[in-house]
This record gives C-alpha cells, structure tokens and sequence, in this order.
C-alpha cells in the first residue's frame, strides 16, 4: 500500500485538466467525439462475458538451464509448435538477483518518465469517433509511478493482493465498456534496460538480457549498424490496472520478446501469423467503418491498424473463426510473438516489462511481404528490408566458402538460412533483368557513389539498396518495381510466384509510370559497386539447389511479346539470359545524378556520429498509440525538398547513454508520427548521465526534433 506521501490520482479534476489540454486536438478533429466520453458500442456486444473461457491458452515452456544457455537456438527448436499460435509463454529458469525498482532507481539514477493517458473506453471507429492517446499525462520516478499505481488498485478491489486474472479479465471488459473510469496512465517506450549490469545478476549476465538481444550471432538485426530504439534496443513498459496496448503487429513483422520484470500481471491476446490475413479482414469488415478507409483493397485495414490505436474485444474474432489465445504472463516470465502475429492485452496492476524485437533468417520471406504491404501504402520503411537480405546473403555465402574449405564449422542456424536464399535468389532475378531491359530501351548503368547511404524510392518509398533510377525529369529516385516494363517480365506460369512479384510491383500501377518519362529514356540506372558479386553469390544459391525451379520459369521466358512502347529502340535479336554482364558506364559526367543529391538516409554509421536524413515528401499524419514492443517509431524527420538541400539531423548515442528531452525537444507532443524509419515516441527520460558527447544542432522552423 502507498504511504501518506504516495500520489493519488483525483478522476473529476484530473479527467477536467486532461479535456482542456486535448481541446485543441478536438477542434481540429471537427465533431469527433469527447475521448472520455463512455457510450454503448453496438458493433461490440459485452452484456455477456462468457466468451472469454473460449479462448485457449497458448503453449508455455520451461527450458532447463542447459536449454536455456542460447535463446534463439532454443526459439527456433519451439518454433515449430508456438508459431501457430502466433504467442507463446517461456519460463525462465534463471531469477535476477537485482530487482528492476533496484536497477532503474540506483543503477540508472532513478530516471524519469512522462506516462501517456488512455481513456478506457471502446470507439464505434467511425470518422467522428476514432480511437486515440494523444495526450501526455505527469512525469514520475518508478517510485512515484509505484505509488500511484497502488494506491489506485487498493482504493477499487480494498485490497494489495493480486486478484485472480480470470476475475481481472472480466473486471476489464465490463470497465471498458460500462465502467466508470475515465481514464489511465501508461509509461510506455520508455529508452533503457531494467536488466542489472552487475556481474553478479545471473539473469542480467546471460543471452536472455534484452540489451543484446537483437545483436545475437544468428539474429539478423546484428547487421544494422546504426541502433533503433526498441527495435534493436529495449524499451520499458511500466503500467498500472488497465493500462493496455492496443491491436498490432510488429514492424515489418518482427519477432518481439517481452521480459515481465515485476508486478501484476498481464493478460496478452494473440493471433498466429496465418491468421493474420483473416484477422484484418474481420477488422476491415467489422471493426471499422468504410469511411475511415483509405482504400478498398486488402491493406486498407493494415494501414490504419499501423495507428496502433484499435481496441476492441477478442470475440469479434471468435465470432468470425479467426483463431484467438491467451497468455497470463507473471514475472520472471518471457512472451514471444512470431512474425505477422497480431496481439493486445492490458496489465492487472502495476507492473514493469520490457521488450525489443529480433530476427531470424526465418524471418525473411515474411519481411519481403510486409516491405510490399508499406511500398503498397507508400509508407516510408521502419527498417531496410533489401539491405538486410543482401547482407545475410553475403555472410552466408562467406560462411559456406570457408566451410567448403574446411576453414569453419557452420553454425546451429545454417538451415535457417535456407528462408533466406529464396527472397534473395528472386530479388537478383527480378532486378537483374529489369535492368537488362530499361539497358535495352536506351538507359545508361553505372555505379552508385561510395556514401553509406540507403535511397529512398520516391514514388513508394521503398528502399534502393541494389539499384535505383535517375532521369532529367525527377529529383528523386525511383525503384525498379516501376514501369509496365514489369508487366512483361511476369509471364510465368508458376502462379505462386506471378502473385508474389505482381504484389512486390503493386504501387506503380497507380502511380506515374516510366514508360511516360518525358526524357525518351534517358536515365540513369544506378548499382552498387558490388553488384557483380551479389550476383555471383545469387548464382552460388541457385546452384545448390535454392529457386531452381524460379530461376528456371524466369530464364524461359525470352520470347515473350512486348508492349508497343517498349519496343522503341530495342534490338528485337537480343536474348536475355539471367546474370548476363551489362555494362556500367564510368563516364564522370553521370555523377549528376549521384543519390547524394536524393532522398537517403545514413543508416551504417556506429554510434556515436550523426546521421542524415532528407526527404521529398511530407510524412502521413496519423495518431498512435505506444504499446508493447511496437509502438510508434520516430525519429528526426525533416519535410524538405530536395532542392532547398535541408537535412534533418539527430543525434544517436550508445545504447547505454540516453539525451534529455526537456531541453530539446521542439514541442511537447506524442501526436507526431514521422515516418523516417519511425522509432518509438521520444523517451521521456532524464538522465544524471547524459552522453558523453555533447551535439549542438541547430534547426530550421521545419526540423522538429524529436529525440529517440
């Protein structure tokens, strides 16, 4: 129980501040409707709450000590069973020996954080009643949060003790829908580790420690070089009783692994991966009104569940078959979600969890849907999906070479890599002969310049890692994926891999295309330097086995008929065949069109330097709501034009250092979704320690500075 020094929290006066500091937004959003305000939802009928003893538990295991000394050889080995549940529950045999209250109070030097306030209620997900945290709550000390968080949970049930969580369950449903509470608060992506660096934590010494996870040997995310928060680095969730992360699904379909530190517990909800598509057409259908759609299609519902703001009860899935489970996660305890797994769920009372996402060579094929789906919605990438296949590609190619000449013993995870060479085999493929042809129609190749920068396509914003495309009549670049002349490399029979490719090449069938270029096919098409052995390494693949069949219905079709505009000034007599050398062109004169001078940002600088972010376009505007794992990610992002040359910079420190946002953040907002490989919602931490190297960086009215 808290003390007489502990804070309450008054509903009446506290609901009042929060109505007059979101008056704004309300304006701006016209009729919508009063956040707190509590009304009966018909689309979501709760009078009864028997469904919730028809959703299953999803698989726990308790790994032994000797299981349990390398986390992904150890997922990967339970993998075959808890990825179709989309959520499982590990127990760890291993305690930590330094409590989280412990380490975030002296360790780190009793940090601070500002909480997020959620009104608890349900939305009818119209367009003047959506559901949206865009308002910040108080600032506290994990104490303080204690305090509050406690006191609130004895003034309802009179009592300390934790309540059963079936009993807690229900009490949430019912609150949400008839309660009388107006609202609660949520620390959520908050920068740091409650892990102890103490060498005597038995926990905080092992691989299970979040602070390097993602940086494991077989985990794919090692391969980026410059961190994202709780991405790459954890973050911390500190609620308290119905604190509650909405429906959502990891960045680019993520793994994520969250450790619950302390406290009550929680209840999660999951959807296995394969039932990811059933799960967004119930929401589109069932869910949300049409108005609030942007579109017709199958990612109209993605789009919007990207807000991370939709609640609403798991029946209405039951109700529509789609597959539903549940984990009660108590400290000591790991939940896990696999790729494209829907999940939500909310806290019993206080509590401290922690989490932060991976990936495994598994995870490709499913990353290479969800980079379609956000080129699809023109949604600039969390991370770059080409860079990172390309990499493991190479170090996997490394890897066999040194074993073929018995230099090496391949790892644990070489069969996972197999996922991996198939995405690749194809994207070798693909561009390979895109390129041929634009060569054919009178395009120029030569090589891209020797920055580490990663360029942004700026049609659909999909990364540009192994080429781009550059002409007189555009600033920015513009992906392969471009073009009819797509159409006319799709003529293949396998059925399987036409629907892959046409729904990789999606976007530019709504937007302007190539072939209307008023240049007469004067571009530019820009490789990397190593192109060659990339394709050397795609090569290697095929002949062991990998793609055969792609590789073998791609290299047919040689006498396919093409489009009248594609016929102007190619030699008809020219046969392709896969990997043939096309010629670069070293003129100097072609460094006009380097992508220094378009959209890129820096993602392969270490920390502690800067890195550069510039853009052609504006980010989209939507609310979000921070959650467990993925919540919005943002960073520094500048909408300028190329032509102006503004650069939007951010300072990047260690992911043991955190900067002060009180100083320098431009405006006390959460509502800013910046889309520039969106990390979580600037951190709210205050830190005694700040980075060891102190950057001034001064910003023009349209830099907003958003710290990480």
């Amino acid at each position: 129980m808290a003390g007489k020094d502990g804070v309450s929290l008054k509903s009446v006066s506290y609901g009042a501040r929060l109505r007059r500091s979101c008056d704004a937004s309300l304006r701006e959003a016209g009729s919508m409707r009063d956040p707190f305000l509590k009304h009966r939802v018909k689309k979501f009928d709760l009078s009864s709450l028997d469904w919730i003893d028809e959703i299953p538990d999803c698989p726990v295991f308790s790994p032994s000590t000797q299981e349990f000394e390398d986390p992904l050889v150890y997922l990967s080995k339970i993998a075959p069973v808890a990825a179709k549940y989309g959520i499982c529950k590990i127990i760890s045999p291993v305690s930590a020996s330094v409590p989280a209250g412990t380490v975030l109070m002296k360790e780190l030097g009793g940090i601070k954080f500002t909480t997020r306030v959620q009104p608890l209620r349900l939305a009818e997900w119209t367009k003047d009643d959506k559901f949206a945290f865009f308002m910040s709550g108080r600032k506290y000390t994990f104490r303080e949060f204690e305090k509050m968080a406690n006191k609130e949970f004895v003034r309802r049930y009179s009592s300390a003790a934790c309540l059963p969580s079936r009993y807690m369950e229900e009490e949430f449903w019912h609150e949400i829908a008839f309660g009388k509470m107006e609202s609660v608060e949520y620390a959520c992506d908050i920068d740091g580790s409650a892990f102890s660096s103490s060498s005597h934590d038995q926990l905080g010494r092992s691989k299970w420690n979040l602070k390097r996870f993602s940086r494991l040997p077989n985990s794919t995310l090692r391969l980026l070089r410059a961190a994202v928060p709780g991405i790459t680095d954890p973050m911390l969730y500190i609620g308290m009783l119905f604190s509650m992360f909405a429906w959502h699904v990891e960045d680019h379909y993520l793994y994520s692994i969250n450790y619950h530190h302390c406290g009550a517990p929680k209840t999660w909800y999951g959807i296995p991966g394969s039932a990811a598509s059933d799960f967004e057409k119930v929401v589109r259908e069932h869910v949300y009104d049409h108005e609030i759609l942007s579109g017709e299609g199958e990612s109209a519902a993605f789009d919007v569940l990207l807000g991370k703001t939709t609640i609403f009860p798991p029946n209405i899935l039951l109700d529509h078959h789609v597959p539903v489970y549940r984990a009660i996660q108590k400290p000591g305890e790991f939940v896990v979600t696999f790729p494209r797994a829907y999940h939500s769920g909310f806290s019993h009372g206080f509590n401290c969890g922690e989490a932060v996402n991976f990936a495994t060579g598994e995870w490709f094929p499913l990353g290479a849907v969800a980079s379609q789906h956000y080129a699809l919605l023109k949604r600039i990438p969390v991370l770059p999906y080409e860079e990172l296949l390309c990499k493991e590609a190479t170090f996997c190619a490394n890897e066999f070479s040194l074993f073929e000449h018995g230099n090496v013993t391949l790892t644990g995870g070489t069969h996972i890599q197999s996922y991996m060479k198939g995405p690749f085999v194809q994207l070798m493929r693909f561009q390979h002969r895109v390129r041929w042809l634009l060569v054919k129609m009178g395009a120029r190749t030569c090589y891209k310049a020797d920055i580490d920068a990663t360029v942004l396509c700026g049609i659909c914003k999909r990364d540009c890692y192994v080429a781009h495309i550059m002409c007189n009549c555009r600033a920015d670049a513009i992906c392969l994926c471009h073009g009819k002349v797509v159409l006319h490399l799709l003529q293949i029979t396998d059925i399987a891999l036409f629907m892959i490719i046409l729904f990789t090449c999606l976007p530019c069938f709504e937007e302007e295309e190539i072939s209307k270029c008023s240049c007469n096919c004067d571009r530019v098409v820009f490789v990397r330097k190593d192109i060659f052995e990339l394709e050397e390494i795609s090569k290697k693949f095929e002949e062991i086995g990998i793609l055969d069949e792609v590789g073998k219905q791609m290299s047919q079709n040689d006498g396919y008929n093409m489009h009248p505009y594609l016929s102007n000034g190619i030699d008809h007599n020219a046969k392709y065949f896969p990997y043939c050398k096309i010629l670069i062109d070293t003129s100097p004169e072609l460094r006009t069109f380097s992508e220094v001078d378009v959209l890129g940002y820096d993602l392969n600088k270490p920390y502690p330097t800067l890195s550069t972010i510039t853009s052609a376009h504006g980010p989209h505007e939507y609310s979000t709501q921070s959650d467990e794992c993925t919540s919005s990610k943002q960073r520094t992002y500048s909408s300028s034009c190329p032509e102006n040359g503004t650069l939007s910079v951010y300072p990047l420190c260690t992911s043991d250092q955190a900067f002060s946002t009180d100083k320098l953040a431009a405006q006390d907002t959460d509502d800013s979704d910046c889309e520039v490989f969106r990390v979580k919602r600037r951190s709210s931490i205050v830190m005694e320690k700040r980075c060891s190297e102190d950057l001034t960086i001064t910003l023009t009215e349209n830099q907003v500075l958003l710290l990480l």
